[in-house]
């Protein structure tokens, strides 16, 4: 029988959510604030000193026109209010060193972005958690145990290194696959065609095998630590007492009593995997999010940054939302509703 989601439950999530949001928000407004640097003034300096010309009258007038277009002539209360209302509109201003809307920009990089983080996710934690499940339940299998054990080494190292070693022996030695990018230069963007996708994923196969590779062990550990207790519990030697089948048991008793701790452990780990992905994308030249966070903040974008962070923690807010309403089709022992 299905079980309904109380609505007082679904608000109160909700409502968590909602000061999530505002709290990472309040701080991605305040940060850049702190290194006190004009992103109006460097800009300008920067096409300036592109032209070859020497400052003047104009350049002063043209900061004091740019900080009022963009409203950073007004109090920091005024510039916060402002910004608020401006991520309720989901209008994040314009960027600076892109000369185009932030929305323009960080929707274009955000699928990219989404793609390789949510694919590599879903492969990197279906495969550690088969592989720690099945390497508690057949400890003897000598291979398996060697398998297992590789991933759980190359688990603490970063990705970013991983993909290091994997860009220098499969691209720049062995010519496998391409360096950067995302598809080949100069190629028409064709979501119809399976060439051009057969492309992309070519292009995106060494930055999602080290992101996969730096996060199946930690997935696989987890899972054969807690298989392990669980296959040793009383429940578990009255079930076989019973004559309950082993494959049974192991499916029907161990997994589905180690799945929701597992699934605590990806709603934790997602701040990192976003983290690891923003590295990679900018090792590799990804047009992700990351690579555009990075640029921004080279370039001191006010806007462009707090536009990238912004939906980086929408997005982590959301998938941890989501997990959170799944814990009781996880474990029907769990209850939406206050004990008494």
């Amino acid at each position: 029988m299905t079980r309904l989601i109380p609505l007082r439950y679904f608000l109160h999530r909700t409502l968590y959510l909602v000061a999530v949001l505002w709290v990472a928000a309040t701080l991605n407004f305040v940060l850049p604030r702190l290194a006190g640097r004009d992103p109006i003034l460097e800009r300008l300096t920067e096409l300036e000193a592109s032209i070859g010309g020497h400052r003047g009258l104009w350049v002063a007038e043209a900061i004091d026109s740019y900080r009022e277009w963009a409203g950073l002539n007004q109090p920091l209360w005024g510039q916060y209010v402002q910004y608020l209302q401006n991520m309720l509109n989901m209008d994040f201003g314009y960027s600076f060193s892109r000369n185009r809307p932030v929305w323009d920009v960080v929707s274009y990089a955000l699928p990219w972005t989404m793609g390789l983080l949510g694919t590599t996710t879903f492969i990197s934690f279906a495969l550690g958690t088969f592989a720690g499940g099945l390497s508690a339940w057949r400890r003897q299998d000598r291979l398996l145990n060697v398998s297992v054990s590789l991933l759980m080494a190359l688990a603490v190292i970063p990705p970013f290194i991983i993909g290091l070693v994997l860009a220098d022996t499969l691209a720049f030695r062995l010519k496998l696959f391409p360096i950067a990018g995302m598809f080949t230069p100069g190629r028409f963007v064709d979501l119809g065609d399976i060439e051009w996708w057969l492309d992309v994923l070519h292009h995106a196969a060494v930055p999602a095998l080290a992101l996969l590779l730096g996060t199946a062990g930690s997935w696989a550990m987890g899972m054969r630590g807690m298989m392990v207790t669980v296959l040793g519990s009383d429940f578990i030697a009255f079930a076989e007492a019973k004559g309950v089948k082993r494959l049974r048991l192991i499916l029907s008793y161990a997994i589905r009593n180690v799945m929701l701790p597992q699934t605590t452990l990806l709603a934790m780990s997602l701040g990192s995997l976003v983290s690891s992905v923003t590295l990679v994308e900018i090792m590799f030249g990804y047009p992700g999010v990351g690579s555009i966070l990075e640029s921004a903040i080279r370039a001191f974008d006010y806007n462009l940054i707090q536009g990238c962070v912004f939906f980086l923690i929408l997005s982590i807010g959301l998938a941890t939302f989501v997990l959170d309403l799944s814990y009781p089709l996880l474990d029907p022992r769990i209850s939406y509703r206050k004990q008494t």
